[in-house]
């Protein structure tokens, strides 16, 4: 039942008129899939209402509010249809190790944008064949569901503290710790979130308190 005219439909969201072109060039290649692009959630939870999906590929823009919209797509999509496969188009590794830490639900793939098109389209179609043959190469984008680097539960209090705006100090003084370790936890937060400085950390919290009960 997830099949138009034969083909498996594949929802795509994705803002660049460039790599939308460039995706359905690479997927007229595979017969088997029937691609359907779409800028707003609304349009693809309406759609799918009555038309079924084999995935949904997320491409990302590089903006916290495309992050949002991408995690509480899949988070919506986890709840209504769990076996749909969700798969995220990331700019760097950077901004994969972001979104799989800041996921609330299972995601399928990460591929990279930057990788050359033969890598990219590799990862891409062997994530929605869902074959379970991957390259010791392309082995970071399966590491979404068996990631021991999750954020413990004192970095994401001390990520709450830093989006209301307290210092290391005051946090320490508030969790009766010492500045040293608040800062070690701290560090390593920015670690696991492949971020490198005060500001990508402080919009990956504030990503984090948007989701509500997740901190």
């Amino acid at each position: 039942m997830e099949q138009f005219g034969g083909q498996l439909n594949i929802a795509v969201f994705e803002t660049c008129a460039l790599i939308a072109a460039g995706m359905k060039a690479l997927f007229s290649k595979q017969s088997q899939y029937h691609i359907i692009f779409f800028n707003r959630r609304d349009e693809f939870m309406q759609m799918q209402t009555h038309v079924p999906f084999h995935g949904v590929i997320f491409s990302l823009s590089g903006s916290r509010e495309h992050r949002r919209e991408c995690l509480q797509l899949f988070s919506e999509i986890a709840s209504l249809q769990p076996n749909l496969k969700r798969i995220v188009m990331v700019n760097g590794t950077d901004e994969a190790k972001l979104i799989t830490q800041l996921s609330q639900t299972i995601i399928n793939g990460v591929v990279n944008k930057d990788s050359p098109v033969t890598r990219f389209y590799d990862e891409l179609s062997a994530l929605l064949n869902d074959s379970s043959r991957t390259s010791e190469a392309n082995a970071n984008h399966w590491y979404i569901s068996n990631s021991p680097r999750l954020l413990s539960p004192t970095e994401r209090i001390i990520l709450r503290y830093l989006t209301d705006g307290y210092s290391v100090s005051q946090i320490a003084s508030c969790l009766e710790r010492n500045i040293k370790t608040i800062r070690a936890h701290k560090f390593n937060a920015m670690l696991k979130l492949g971020v490198n400085n005060d500001a990508g950390l402080l919009d990956a919290a504030d990503i984090l308190r948007y989701r509500n009960n997740f901190l």
